[in-house]
């Protein structure tokens, strides 16, 4: 069967911005959080109650009425709201005890009762003369200050007051609003986690405000993490349902995490709370394109444009659409539109000049004038946007220079940073990647996405341990992140860690609230790879009764009860999935493997693989993984072909994919293969040679520092061989072995290179390895007696002999062609000199009778 489908394990850029080839996604950089109703920092509207009478002593005006009995008639007098009458008597309170703070703190409270800012300011200010460390009357101060648009007073006021012990809920919501309002996101979240210490050690006197979960979720939301930012949402809506911004900020959290249907839930109950925010039918028709409902958006944009977002994103978006509609005149007045409302924005540039190029209008000079009008800043966008174009090609050479150039213009730029790694580390760059992404992750030290591809270029480079430490690091910082938890299994499962992948897998399969199935897909595929096909078919079963409109779990569903021997069944999954994505390849490619190497139905087989052919590939590979794809097909298509006896239409398969990837090495080698079978060893030579010279190049141009790819010195190692360059095919075979010491082909190959440079005894023991692991493959037998008719050993012989006959009765038998008929119908190949050895090694030994009858079986380069 195929190799099973893995979703998640690459990372690569997830800001996208329109580029230079097509417009695309430039909706993505213009979402807005809709703020709830509170736009402005609150004094809090009642003060603490005063005491009683502070003793005695205190002094009395002429009718007889103490300090302390005026700011109780005040208090009283504040909670009647009778505003007069509370500053009459907190000002003759003030005028017979001007020392005592308290009763400054009651007249800020009534004047804040009175819209009296300046007076809050004042009476806060004459109170900490009294008492520097009076918590209440910093936070009353800071708020004056907030309001009077003295943010950093603000702050400073409200950290005293946190730090003496201040923690009321409407405290604490302003002093996160104003937070909200400068960007401190890492401070956001400090001062939350401060909010939920105080809670939890007295609830009652600290107090609910859905602000508070509100404000840290947008700190969240800045800092990349939905997963947390959707919790405390969660939190806010429970406490206040009414609230049109909760909705439209939990909408945003829901698309990053790429819940559509929700998003579009909560935009919708955002809409009926408030029908006059435009952001709300703007956000849903972002989401609404994403999901390809290209006239929906339409009707979206339009209504926020209506409400009065008539602004360069809108128009943008619109643009986008009207292109996707392919209403060219439209889309380009659409970015006339947003050019208009922002002459200097990067993307509507950006998507205009493509759109004329696509149109045959524009040229790469006047996107270069253009560009360079711009201001730095968006220079830096521009070429940014064109390195992504670059990235959705495959071309990744040239989007690491445009993204590096961006960087040069805007160093603040930290997606580019971030892009230009995972840039490098295609490239297979990866100190250079790792570079990068420590410089990224130094500027934006909570986010996850750093950490992450810094795993990656980790594991790449042979460091699993700091590869994991980033992983547990990025889990931490989002701890109910689903995708992290899949990324933490899939690194345990590829470092072999198998009991702790299941363990993570097991877990997130089990989750209510998954709502993602990559962890059935990647937990399927594991356990495909470990070889247990029914729990396999099991997890991708359940997989697809929870989510049963989904492409890949069909296709593993497949892959685990083909690999199960459950091939009725797997054929019904893979013509489900086939209903699901009729554009899709990989369910056609899979059942052709099916019915090729298990059902052995050849013919069915070629009909799936010229199906596959026509069709697209996985959208998320890039375009050189989609080539290597579609090469594997054509090749399958050629064996297939070849096992139903057409061995011409199976040529005629191979030069299909020579034509199609000229220089890749396989078909090449391959076709070389099928010339040997036929006996015809003149027309494989030139063959081999093409494969010799592509697959060369190939392995020249890995870098330097790169280990070697075993499969490709293995293969290099077969094409050499065959090119009668023996000694260099065993050095090659030798390197193999070294990093693959249980590859059995590898074991067997190399035994008769062995034995064609005259080391019988290395090769010997070589073929008893393989044998050990896999007895019943003719070709080893063949190295053993061939190596115990060297040793002339009668005993040993006879043996081997006797069990050759015991277990391939009728199949095989031990006679002069028996190498040229397992060539003929096996696809193996034997040299010149090992056929001659084999003829000498017969003289010597007694008669053999002539051959029988052989399995039909074929090797090829996959």
């Amino acid at each position: 069967m195929s190799t099973a489908t893995w979703k998640g394990p690459l990372l690569a850029s997830l800001v996208v911005f329109a580029g230079t080839g097509t417009a695309v996604q430039a909706q993505e950089t213009a979402r807005g959080a809709a703020d709830a109703p509170v736009q402005v920092v609150e004094i809090a509207a009642l003060p603490v109650a005063v005491d009683a009478a502070h003793g005695a002593s205190a002094p009395a005006d002429a009718d007889g009425s103490s300090s302390d009995d005026l700011e109780q008639r005040a208090y009283r007098a504040y909670e009647d709201q009778d505003w007069p009458q509370a500053s009459r008597l907190i000002a003759q309170a003030i005028a017979l005890a001007p020392d005592q703070a308290g009763l400054y703190r009651l007249k800020a409270y009534i004047a804040a009762a009175t819209g009296d800012d300046a007076g809050v300011l004042a009476a806060a200010e004459q109170a900490l003369q009294r008492d520097p460390g009076d918590a209440e009357s910093l936070q009353l101060r800071g708020s004056a200050r907030a309001k009077a648009g003295d943010a950093q007073g603000a702050l400073a006021d409200y950290a005293a007051a946190l730090q003496a012990g201040w923690h009321t809920s409407g405290f604490f919501r302003n002093y996160l609003y104003v937070l909200n309002q400068q960007h401190a996101n890492a401070r956001m979240l400090e001062v939350h986690a401060a909010y939920e210490d105080a809670y939890r050690r007295d609830p009652e006197g600290t107090g609910l405000h859905p602000d508070i979960p509100f404000h840290a979720a947008q700190a969240y939301q800045h800092l990349g993490q939905p997963r947390r930012a959707l919790d405390l949402l969660d939190q806010a809506i429970a406490q206040s349902p009414q609230v049109a911004g909760y909705y439209g900020n939990r909408a945003l959290a829901q698309h990053a995490l790429g819940r559509s249907s929700q998003s579009l839930a909560d935009d919708a109950r955002a809409m009926q709370l408030d029908p006059t925010e435009p952001l709300y039918p703007y956000n849903r028709g972002v989401t609404r394109l994403d999901l390809g409902d290209a006239a929906g958006a339409l009707q979206d944009f339009k209504a926020a444009v209506a409400l009065g977002k008539d602004d360069a994103d809108t128009w943008l978006n619109i643009g986008v659409v009207e292109e996707r509609l392919g209403r060219t005149r439209e889309a380009l007045a659409a970015y006339d539109r947003a050019l208009a409302k922002a002459p200097g924005n990067a993307k509507a540039l950006t998507n205009r000049l493509s759109l004329l190029g696509k149109a045959g209008k524009g040229d790469a000079a006047a996107v270069a004038a253009q560009a360079a009008r711009l201001p730095t800043e968006n220079q830096a966008q521009l070429l940014f946007n064109q390195g992504q174009a670059q990235t959705r090609a495959g071309q990744w050479q040239a989007a690491a220079d445009l993204f590096a150039q961006a960087v040069r213009f805007d160093p603040g730029l930290d997606t580019a940073w971030l892009n230009l790694g995972v840039a490098q580390a295609r490239l297979g760059q990866h100190q250079r990647a790792l570079d990068t992404f420590n410089d990224y992750i130094q500027r934006a030290p909570l986010k996850t996405l750093g950490l992450l591809n810094r795993a990656n270029v980790l594991h790449e480079l042979g460091d699993d341990g700091a590869a994991e430490k980033d992983l547990l690091r990025a889990a931490q910082l989002e701890p109910g992140n689903l995708d992290i938890q899949q990324r933490l299994a899939t690194h345990y499962s590829r470092t072999g860690q198998t009991d702790k992948a299941r363990r993570y897998y097991a877990q997130l399969v089990k989750l209510p609230g998954n709502l993602s199935p990559d962890a059935f897909i990647n937990y399927a595929a594991m356990l495909l790879q470990l070889g247990d096909t029914r729990e396999a078919a099991v997890v991708a079963a359940n997989g697809v009764a929870r989510f049963p409109d989904d492409y890949g779990l069909r296709v593993n569903l497949g892959n685990a009860l083909g690999d199960s021997g459950q091939h009725p069944q797997a054929v019904d999954a893979y013509r489900a999935a086939m209903r699901l994505q009729p554009a899709r390849l990989d369910a056609h490619y899979n059942l052709g493997n099916l019915y090729l190497q298990q059902l052995k139905q050849p013919r069915k087989a070629v009909q799936e693989y010229r199906t596959a052919l026509k069709l697209q590939g996985d959208p998320e590979l890039d375009v050189s993984a989609q080539r290597g794809q579609r090469m594997d097909i054509h090749l399958n298509l050629a064996s297939a072909l070849a096992d139903t006896g057409d061995a011409d239409a199976a040529r005629r398969a191979l030069q299909a994919a020579i034509d199609d990837a000229p220089d890749d090495y396989r078909p090449w080698f391959n076709r070389a293969a099928m010339a040997l079978s036929a006996g015809n060893p003149a027309a494989a030579a030139p063959d081999f040679e093409a494969a010799w010279v592509r697959l060369d190049a190939l392995q020249r141009a890995q870098p330097a520092q790169a280990q070697p790819d075993p499969a490709l010195q293995e293969h290099a190692s077969y094409v050499l061989f065959h090119l009668g360059r023996t000694g260099e095919a065993a050095i090659r075979m030798q390197q193999v072995l070294q990093a693959q010491p249980d590859n059995i082909d590898a074991q067997r190959n190399y035994g008769y290179m062995l034995l064609d440079l005259g080391r019988p005894q290395d090769a010997k023991r070589l073929f008893d390895q393989a044998f050990t692991r896999e007895p019943d493959e003719v070709d080893g037998w063949l190295g053993m007696l061939a190596c115990a008719m060297l040793e002339s050993d009668p005993a040993q012989l006879g043996r081997l002999k006797r069990q050759f006959e015991q277990r391939f009765t009728t199949r095989y038998v031990l006679a002069a062609g028996l190498p040229a008929q397992l060539m003929r119908s096996e696809g193996y190949w034997y040299s010149d000199r090992f056929l001659q050895l084999w003829q000498q090694l017969l003289v010597r030994s007694e008669p053999m009778p002539s051959a029988g009858v052989s399995l039909h079986r074929r090797r090829q380069v996959d």
